[in-house]
């Protein structure tokens, strides 16, 4: 017990200091009662120390009434088992503190929460990017050629339509048309088609298969028909290679693949082995065979055609008819007059061929060696138009000309 007997102020307290198992120390405390003389009471005036003591000058602050249940006898006790209710109920005490001291926090972080600001820079710049990967990946999905890579029965009505008129223009030999028809590329020759008019009747049983091009616009393709020839029962089962393309204007053109050096020619020909138009094909050249074996008028005719003789046909004769074209020459020298330029030939055994087609053999007229001369009419896509009339070649040595006119492949063909 620790006595602090100062008789300076109006009580004196005395302090009674515990050791708990806990971490407080608990006080017990009373205070005793100073008798001060009644004159002098009125000049005190009492000071607290931190001692408990009090000392004048100084007013003690009330303390807050409580219920007494030992009564007003026992002061000492009622401070001793109020130091024990405090000891023994310690624990409790600091469970509900801790408790409101949780309620505060979660209520000062949820405030905090409410007043902290929303990022909008970082969620503006997130949705740009997502926006932006969607717009991607929607135009990739648009601009992708989702048509299936393979040769089917052509569905498309403008290319059955586009193919239809091609042969029709043909028949009717109407250059006008053909030329709307074809690529730009493609020179028409008024000619030829006036020519080819006078030996095809028409063009039956067109059979088109289709074949994605190399572009999204563009279409291979690939197409069987029948040939009749005029007087000419038996017709003649063919086949055709093309590529659709659009002009400047969005028009669908058609463009034959008779030159096999065409990026065109390439990629359609890349498609074609193990496919059904193989099988069609293997078909349709069985059936030509076929035709032309069994019609000896219709094989007679076709040598007549491979001559480019279109001029005459006699079906009831044995022998091909010809036609000879006037030879203009000179009346003093006798020799032949040439009509245009002359070319020579620049390598042994050039195909000189009827028409501008190199899918098949049977429109070659002959073979030419190094040095034949030709007469230059026109020059057209790699190929020189000519006429076999010239009696003599570059190095002046006599040759036997056909009369006949036809192509050479400009790549061996020397022009002045």
């Amino acid at each position: 017990m620790a006595k602090n007997n100062n008789n300076d102020g109006l009580f004196h307290w005395n302090f009674d200091l515990h050791e708990t198992d806990s971490d407080f120390t608990d006080i017990d405390y009373s205070a005793d009662a100073i008798d001060v003389p009644e004159e002098e009471d009125k000049d005190i005036k009492p000071m607290i120390f931190v001692d408990g003591t009090y000392k004048s000058g100084q007013t003690p602050a009330e303390e807050p009434e409580e219920d007494d249940p030992f009564g007003p006898e026992d002061t000492s006790r009622k401070h001793q088992k109020g130091g024990f209710a405090k000891k023994s109920g310690s624990a409790p005490h600091r469970k509900k503190k801790a408790e409101a001291d949780y309620y505060d926090d979660r209520e000062q972080l949820s405030d905090e929460k409410e007043k902290r600001p929303i990022p909008w820079k970082p969620i503006i710049i997130a949705g740009i990017v997502l926006l932006a990967a969607l717009a991607g990946l929607i135009i990739i999905l648009v601009s992708r050629d989702h048509r299936k890579k393979v040769w089917a029965k052509n569905e498309d009505q403008a290319i059955d339509t586009l193919v239809k008129n091609y042969f029709k223009a043909k028949t009717d030999a109407d250059a006008d048309a053909m030329e709307k028809i074809v690529v730009p590329e493609e020179k028409v020759n008024s000619v030829q088609m006036t020519l080819e008019a006078k030996a095809y009747e028409s063009y039956n049983d067109i059979r088109i298969y289709s074949y994605p091009g190399m572009k999204k616009t563009e279409t291979g393709l690939f197409v069987s028909y029948n040939a009749k020839f005029k007087n000419i029962d038996t017709q003649l089962p063919t086949i055709g290679w093309y590529y659709v393309k659009e002009d400047a204007e969005k028009n669908l053109r058609l463009m034959p693949l008779t030159d096999t050096s065409t990026p065109e020619y390439k990629y359609v020909r890349s498609t074609y082995d193990g496919s059904v138009v193989e099988k069609l094909s293997t078909e349709v050249t069985a059936a030509n065979k076929n035709a032309v074996d069994s019609d000896p008028i219709l094989r007679k005719y076709l040598a007549q055609l491979a001559t480019n003789n279109y001029e005459t046909y006699v079906p009831e004769t044995t022998e091909a008819p010809t036609t000879v074209p006037p030879v203009v020459t000179d009346p003093v020298t006798e020799e032949y007059v040439p009509q245009g330029p002359v070319g020579y030939v620049t390598t042994n055994s050039l195909r000189f061929r009827s028409s501008m087609n190199t899918e098949s053999d049977g429109n070659i007229i002959k073979y030419l060696d190094e040095g034949y001369a030709l007469e230059i009419i026109d020059e057209a896509d790699g190929w020189v138009h000519v006429k076999d009339s010239l009696p003599k070649d570059k190095n002046g040595n006599p040759q036997t000309p056909s009369n006949l006119e036809g192509y050479v492949s400009a790549e061996f063909f020397e022009k002045p």
